[in-house]
This record gives structure tokens, sequence and C-alpha cells, in this order.
């Protein structure tokens, strides 16, 4: 009788759902982190499995590993037409998906001795010249354990040291014809098998034919890279998911994990990791701030018209509150509205307390000079600058101090990671700020005179790897991605300028000087809405149609009647390829006519 397939842990599961995700996927794998074996097995290498080794038919392929390669083969039969007594045993040959299975397993394992090189050079092999040495725990699994068994706590005393060590986070092989992506857990393996045409990103169909064809969404690879974020949030919860602060093991090492993130999350922007608070989302964290910044009766609140609303409803609510004065900050080109700093000037008091203002609209992608804003506003004493930097975050690199702002807030979502947000507030302004944690607590920290504990803590885990992304020499990776940028715009831009049907929100320009590619237009005759629909139906590409949260912007700026329905908004990120701008260009042409 057949067993049944070994159970997959949950997030075993989840990973590999994520990675599958994306369109071309051939086959998966789950295989044995210890011995290869195969725990799961779907697609193509499913159905050519082999029947002797194979688990009850379908998709999913039982736990079966290879008999030793060290069994003699049988003398074949001098009768040609005799059958094989039960006496007899025949060669085992292998099915493609143990042959495939074997060669990954030796591929991880070959380069987890790589990683241990790398991160010990002088003494991570036994031998001088090495070779011979078996990797360690480094990337998870200790394969000299006899048990099979350890305490939890002696895992998570470990789990500091298993941080330093340079893990084998993912596997990539490219072939002429195929790609396979090798995600390694603690336990298991899991494989994604796919075409190279799918890997690579090239113009693919999507059904139909025609030149929607040319334009397949994000490709599977690219989309596998942020598993590396998923992973981190996986292992704290799998490992390390109790309360902070307790003298167990566990919880020190809890402790040691959530503290660690704020390092490289205030590094980011050039802060100190007492200067930045985390929470679930800009708005949530100004919202607190507004509530914690000390005001007095006759202050005045400079507020831009351009802002997203999460940089204008805090100040808007607490100034209804307190009786403050609201002096709104607007735009004269409705075309490409942005923060003039002469307007400004005109409005700036000795009663200025605040003003609130964009570093990139997200509708225009328009770039505000914000370190010239800053130096007009600290003209005055007790004027404060808080700027909106979630649509900036992504595209360029961010230096608190050089802008010398009061506040600062972006979105970890924007850049790669989870769904977290944080907040920068120098510690020069901390004396303004009254805390709004508990009496006892001591507001040692921007997050914990703001935070109420609403950071969640297995999300932070993903920050470190985020940061890593961006290496050693964050300046010039900036300067390319920039660069980079700059021509992807400038596809989309240039197609947009031709076409006298559209009408481009935003710096018409693609210089990276002025701009990021977040390009929002109109279309002459036709609602955006229709416009996003028509290219879905012909592509896979994502974007989307709307006011996006900036509301005054649009109809009190822009005065477009319907604010729902909206602008177009097209996002690229240096992710994005030229040829996929062009498949995106390619589709507008056909959904959009000139006339």
């Amino acid at each position: 009788m057949a067993q049944s397939p070994t159970p997959v842990p949950q997030h075993v599961s989840a990973l590999l759902t994520h990675l599958t995700s994306r369109p071309g996927v051939q086959s998966t794998l789950i295989l044995s982190r210890k011995d290869g074996s195969i725990i799961q097995c779907t697609g193509l290498l499913a159905s050519s499995s082999n029947p002797a080794a194979a688990g009850p038919r379908g998709n999913a392929v039982e736990p079966s590993a290879p008999p030793s390669s060290s069994s003699s083969d049988p003398a074949p039969s001098t009768d040609a037409t005799s059958s094989t007594t039960p006496n007899q045993t025949t060669a085992y040959k292998p099915s493609h998906a143990e042959a495939l299975a074997a060669h990954i397993h030796a591929f991880v394992t070959s380069a987890s001795a790589l990683s241990t090189s790398l991160s010990h050079p002088a003494s991570a092999t036994g031998t001088e010249n090495g070779y011979g040495a078996r990797p360690q725990a480094a990337n998870g699994y200790d394969e000299s354990s006899t048990n099979g068994t350890s305490s939890r706590d002696d895992d998570a005393e470990s789990e500091s040291h298993r941080e330093d060590e340079d893990e084998v986070k993912l596997l990539r092989l490219r072939t002429k014809k195929h790609e396979i992506v090798v995600v390694p857990d603690r336990k298991y393996l899991l494989c994604v098998v796919h075409g190279a045409s799918g890997a690579a990103g090239s113009a693919g169909a999507t059904g139909g034919g025609g030149v929607s064809s040319l334009a397949p969404y994000l490709d599977l690879c690219r989309a596998i890279d942020n598993v590396i974020v998923y992973s981190r949030i996986q292992k704290y919860l799998s490992r390390t998911n109790v309360q902070l602060g307790a003298t167990y093991s566990v919880a020190k090492a809890c402790t040691t994990a959530y503290d660690n993130a704020f390092v490289p999350a205030a590094r980011f922007i050039n802060a100190g990791p007492n200067e930045i608070s985390i929470g679930i989302s800009t708005t949530q964290l100004l919202h607190n701030l507004s509530i914690a910044l000390n005001f007095e009766p006759d202050d005045e609140l400079i507020l831009s018209k351009v802002n997203h609303e999460a940089n204008i409803s805090p100040w808007v609510q607490i100034a209804k509150r307190l009786g403050l004065t609201i002096r709104w900050w607007s735009a004269n080109d409705p075309k490409n509205p942005v923060c003039d700093l002469d307007e400004l000037k005109g409005l700036l008091s000795e009663k200025t307390r605040l003003v609130a203002c964009p570093h990139v609209s997200n509708i225009t992608g328009t770039i505000t000079n914000v370190k010239e804003i800053a130096a007009a506003v600290h003209q005055f004493p007790r004027a404060l600058l808080c700027v909106d930097g979630v649509a900036f975050a992504p595209h360029r690199q961010l230096d608190v101090k050089d802008l010398d702002v009061d506040f600062y807030a972006f979105s970890w979502y924007k850049v790669l990671g989870p769904h977290i947000s944080q907040l920068y507030a120098s510690s020069r302004v901390h004396s303004e700020i009254t805390p709004l944690c508990h009496y006892f607590k001591d507001p040692v920290s921007l997050d914990v005179m703001l935070n109420l504990a609403s950071a969640n803590y297995e999300l932070t885990q993903s920050i470190p790897c985020v940061v890593e992304y961006f290496g050693s020499d964050v300046k010039a990776k900036w300067e390319q991605i920039a660069a980079y940028e700059e021509q992807l715009q400038e596809i989309l831009l240039s197609y947009l300028r031709s076409n006298p049907r559209m009408t481009i929100y935003g710096e018409p320009s693609s210089s990276k000087d002025l701009r990021v590619p977040v390009i929002s237009f109109t279309v002459k005759g036709m609602k955006s809405k229709a416009v996003v629909d028509e290219v879905e139906k012909r592509s896979n590409f994502g974007f989307r149609n709307g006011h996006m949260y900036s509301h005054r912007l649009l109809q009190e700026i822009m005065c477009l009647e319907d604010l729902e329905d909206g602008v177009v908004r097209a996002s690229l990120l240096h992710y994005n390829t030229e040829e996929e701008v062009r498949g995106l260009v390619k589709v507008l042409e056909e959904v959009i006519l000139p006339n």
C-alpha cells in the first residue's frame, strides 16, 4: 500500500506558493535538506517520474531517494526471451525528478561550502587546500546531529551566531532552455523550474498574439529574489515568536533580533537608531506625531496641497482640536504642480510652527527641493519641517541630515519590503514631543515615545536584507539606479509627449534631477479606468487609476471633475526592463489612437 505523502510545514507550502505566483513555471520540488530526497514534486517532473519510485497518481510524488550507487549491477541474462525471476535484481534507473534532485542537493552542498569559505577563509575547511570539508550549520541544517533534535533554547542561543554566518539565501542556474531557482530553508530545499523565455523576461506570448504579447508581467526570477524578505519574516516567526524583554534564551534572541533591525533601518536614511520609529503605516506614524508634538494657541501650520493625504489629515485634525491656524500652500500650474519656494516664503512667519510637504508627489513624480525649503523654514526659530518621502525613497538615496529636515516618513513596502513604515525625528526636536508611552517607560528613543508597541516584530526582520541589497558602495548603487530609471521613464514619457490626446501631470522631462518614474496622465475622450481595463485585457501589466489619496491635489489644483476615475498612473522601478516599458507603450498604442 502506498504511503500518504509526507506532510509539508505550512510555512514551506506558503513559500512555495509565493515562488510559483508568476506564469511560466514548469515544475516544483520540495527536497529534504539532509539528503536531497523528494518530499513533493509537481508539474512536468511529476508526470515523468519513475513509477517504481513514485507515490499515488497525481501531482505529488512521495519522498524517495535513489538506492545507493554502490550496489553492483546484475549480470545480464543469456536468454533474450527470458523474464526476470523474483530472485534476480535489475539496475535501478532513477527518474528524471530523482536525478535532478540529486544534482540540486549537490549544488546546494557545494554552495554551502563556498559560503562557509567566504565567511571563514582561514578556518572554514579541514584541509589547507580548501577541499574535503563538509559545510556545517551555516545554512540552517546541522548534518552532524546524530538524533536530529535539539532544544529550543539551544537554537535560540545559537541564533545570533547563525545571523553572523554568510548563509546561502538563493541559488539560480540559467541554461539556454531552462532556469532553476533554489531557495534553501532550514530543513527543506524549495526548487522552481521554468523555461528560459519566462526566466529571462523576454517577450513571451501572453495569449492572443499581436503587440500585446510583448508585455509579460515581471518575470519569475526577479519576483523570487524578494523571497529573501519573506524568508527573514518566516525565520523570525518560526524560531523567536515570543514577547520582547524576558530573560529566557528565546526571548533574548527575539529582543536582539528586533533591536538589531533598527540599526540598518536608521542607516538607510543616515539617522541614529534612537531617531526612528517603525509602525504600521506612514499615516499612522504621522498621526502619532501630530498628537505628541507640542503646540501653542497662536501656532500656524503650512500644508502643501501637493501632499498625499497622509501628510495633511493629521495636521488638519490636530488644528481643529487645538484651534490652530492652517495656511494652505497651493500651486499655480495644474499640469505640473510643485512646492514653490517663493510662494512658501510668503506664508512663513514667526507664528509658523510646522510646514508639511512631499519630497516627491505620488501623482506627478516631480522632485521637491527639500534642502532649499528646509533652509527657508529654519529661518524661523520654532518652525519645523515634516516631509513625506514615500514616493522618493524607492528611487534615490536618502540622507535626512543633509536635507536638514525635522521629520521624515516613508513606507518600506515601497522599498522592496513588507507593509511597515518608518518615521524619523531629529534628536534636536525630541524635547518638543510629549511621549505617548506609558508613564513608567523611559522615553530613550523616538520609537518608545511614539510607537505604542505597534511595530510588527516579524516584519522588521526584513529591513536588514533590504538595506543589504544596496551593497557597501551605497552612493554608487543609487547613482546607477537613478541613471537607469531616467532611461526607463524616457521611453514612456516620450510616447506620452508624442500623442496629442495625452496630458502628462508632472515634469514632462525625463531628467533624473527633476523627477522619478511615477508617471500620471489622462487621455482626452477616454476614462482613466477604461484605459487601465483595456490594457489589462491585452496584457499582464499592473498599474492603476484614481486619486491615489492625493484628493486635494486632483480636485483643487489639477481641477479634475471625476476624482475616483482620476489619472492613470504607471510606477516604474529599477527592476523593470526597457523591454517591459516598450511593451507597455505598444499596448497603449493599441488602446489609445492618436485621434
